[in-house]
């Protein structure tokens, strides 16, 4: 397996500022990248590095995949133990259903709605499905905020190695893959709603 931290001389750390990481990534990049090396055999390799350079990016700007990342290269693959849910997550998870499932609906209905006076009737459903999303968003993006501020308080303690905080990494994955999958669901409801 690749160390994605030490591919961008990043530390092996649970925590990384994104502006750091960034600029890492940009000056690994310029040294690597395929328009850059003049000898064409040269370019297979240089393709392959840049993309494993562009992957160890993605994965280090992103909490929950860094986290994933940090695990399996501590020995500690993240897994999905039942009853391992976050009590915060499993409150969430009606309200998030009702939501988008709402928004669905009221989204397939405009869209076969056929005249004008059908889709003008349905104007206020929509706008109440999607202030009904947007206060889930928020309800979710605090979930995030928090777990942001879990994973710094937890690096701010890291010795190197995650030994006896095993189970908070572990549940701070599961909350940012609940986080991020609800955000993109909640995000695509909106953009349907807009659209119609």
């Amino acid at each position: 397996m690749t160390d994605y931290f030490a591919l961008l001389d990043q530390p092996r750390r649970p925590w990384l500022e994104p502006e750091q990481v960034k600029q890492a990534f940009h000056a690994r990049a310029l040294q690597v990248h395929p328009d850059a090396q003049l000898q064409q055999e040269a370019r297979p390799s240089s393709d392959a590095l840049f993309a494993q350079l562009n992957e160890a990016y993605q994965v280090l700007q992103d909490p929950k995949r860094r986290l994933q990342h940090l695990l399996r290269l501590e020995g500690y693959p993240p897994d999905r133990t039942p009853g391992a849910t976050p009590p915060q997550i499993e409150q969430l998870f009606p309200m998030v259903a009702a939501a988008t499932q709402r928004a669905a609906m009221v989204a397939q209905q405009s869209a076969a709605a056929t005249n004008l006076l059908a889709r003008t009737l349905l104007k206020s459903e929509m706008q109440n499905a999607a202030k009904e999303l947007e206060l889930v968003r928020e309800k979710v993006r605090q979930i995030q905020e928090t777990a942001i501020a879990r994973l710094q308080q937890l690096d701010r303690c890291w010795t190197g190695k995650i030994g006896n905080g095993l189970e908070q990494f572990r549940s701070l994955y599961l909350e940012f893959s609940y986080v991020t999958r609800w955000l993109a669901e909640v995000e695509e409801k909106q953009l349907q709603l807009s659209t119609r």
